[in-house]
């Protein structure tokens, strides 16, 4: 390299660097003021798509709604039953459980939503309880995902129905507290896991998620829970109009989608979730009766114990503390949910008064190439997927794991029209990064928005068939921002 080349100024650092000057501007240094005085707001924007079709009071306390969304290619049903004397005082505001159904063999009735307030005792146990509940539909076998239809997407897009549009809607028409803080999310079997699932893919949205006989591990280990998974899940997606492999794709040749949507692979980004775990063994129990006793409720309460228990030795592994209630005898049924219910309620609005303060110290995969996450918004930029990782250490420091390279959005966390220094150094031993250093000047909504390269893109996806774990290189970019 000649000495010419050695030296040459980059147009960009030059654009910048007479900025300055012609400001009179130099880059601003963070101070504590900057960076405390607020955090991101959990309020999610009311989304475009969704459209009430009719709206039936059942009673004083229950209302029946009918949407058409652009999610899903039918209408679809959410029950919400609200306080009892949610009339009497117009001003109080209150927080909100969305309720999950559990799923079956089939076909689907579209009635699978109504389950709580028949079966689950759902109105008389929240009766005296300052709280709505939302209980939406789900489909029999819906699996609380947009189904990836053999890499097509489209219809039934659940996920999509469920946090982007319902949370929003919910929020927009009932006097609800809308931040996370004053969100708890619950379901039963197909629901337990869609509870931390969800919980899982939107921590910043939910901060708590009790599973009752929940499948919250479908693809860890894979060779133990991936077998167990793709038949039930199969199963209930034929049952619901799909193929076995509508859901997640084939478990063998799209295993990573299944690891993105699988709680247990997904444990550490519900490191700021309160957690509840409430499972049986399967063997008749003290609530059982001829006729909750059966051979699908045996079997089922036993696989689901198994992931319970899987799930409960991951949050161990990750030292994050949860609620645990491994009851022994109980099968798959009725009378152990209403218990369950029972028993969570008065730790979920315990927490409900509980103040909690942002997380600053969190860790956040995610298998998607773009996602908003704790105020932050990520896109990478990478020929496969994925699982990509966001590691939050402080207001000014944090860091993204990956290959390719991601455009970052920061949090509010810095003055408007200030210049900042963001340094973006290597934070793996075994893959070095050269040093970045850039300013970036925080814009009207008091962000920091700049591009980090972290290493060669893969090109083998994870998991597929013949990848080997050298296919895949994970580079980590620490950002300082000061």
């Amino acid at each position: 390299m000649s000495s010419i080349s050695r030296f040459r100024f980059p147009l960009a650092g030059l654009l910048i660097f007479i900025t300055l000057i012609i400001s009179g501007c130099t880059p601003g240094r963070v101070t504590a003021n900057d960076v405390t005085k607020s955090s991101p707001t959990t309020t999610l924007p009311v989304a475009d798509g969704l459209k009430v079709v009719r709206k039936q009071q059942i009673s004083s306390r229950l209302i029946d709604f009918t949407f058409k969304t652009t999610a899903l290619n039918f209408l679809v049903h959410v029950d919400v039953l609200l306080p009892t004397n949610y009339m009497a005082d117009t001003s109080k505001r209150y927080p909100v459980i969305y309720l999950l159904h559990g799923g079956s063999a089939g076909p689907n009735t579209g009635l699978e939503y109504q389950s709580w307030i028949d079966s689950g005792n759902a109105v008389s146990l929240t009766a005296n309880l300052p709280v709505i509940c939302v209980m939406p539909e789900a489909g029999s076998g819906g699996w609380y995902t947009n189904w990836y239809n053999d890499n097509k997407g489209g219809s039934p897009q659940w996920q999509t129905f469920h946090i982007n549009q319902l949370v929003p809607f919910i929020d927009h028409t009932f006097r609800t507290i809308n931040n996370r803080d004053q969100r708890a999310i619950v379901g039963l079997s197909m629901g337990g896991y869609g509870s931390f699932e969800y919980a899982a893919q939107f921590p910043d949205v939910f901060s708590i998620a009790a599973s009752f006989s929940g499948a919250v591990d479908i693809a860890y280990p894979p060779n133990i829970a991936g077998p167990m998974a793709k038949v039930i899940v199969g199963i209930m997606a034929e049952g619901d109009g799909g193929k076995a492999t509508s859901p997640f794709g084939s478990f063998s040749r799209d295993q990573i989608i299944w690891r993105g949507h699988d709680p247990a692979d997904l444990v550490q980004n519900l490191s700021n979730t309160k957690l509840l775990l409430f499972s049986g063994n399967g063997t008749p129990g003290p609530l059982d009766s001829s006729a909750t006793v059966s051979d699908f409720s045996t079997g089922i309460e036993k696989i689901v114990y198994l992931a319970t228990v899987e799930m409960e030795f991951q949050l161990l592994k990750y030292h994050i503390s949860a609620f645990t209630d491994n009851y022994g005898p109980g099968t798959h049924s009725w009378p152990y949910w209403q218990r369950d219910l029972q028993q969570s309620l008065p730790i979920i609005m315990k927490d409900f008064t509980d103040n909690k303060a942002w997380p600053l110290n969190f860790t956040y995969s995610s298998i998607s190439k773009s996602f908003t996450q704790w105020g932050y918004s990520i896109s990478f930029n990478r020929k496969v997927t994925e699982m990509a990782t966001l590691r939050g250490l402080s207001k000014t420091k944090f860091q993204i794991l990956g290959s390719g390279s991601a455009d970052i959005t920061t949090p509010s966390f810095f003055k408007q029209g200030e210049w900042y220094t963001v340094t973006i150094g290597s934070g793996s031993k075994t893959t070095k990064l050269k040093e970045q250093t850039i300013t970036v000047k925080a814009d009207s909504r008091r962000r920091l928005t700049f591009n980090v390269r972290l290493g060669p893109t893969d090109t083998v996806t994870e998991y597929s068939p013949g990848w080997k774990a050298s296919d895949t290189k994970e580079y980590t970019a620490t950002i300082t921002i000061k």
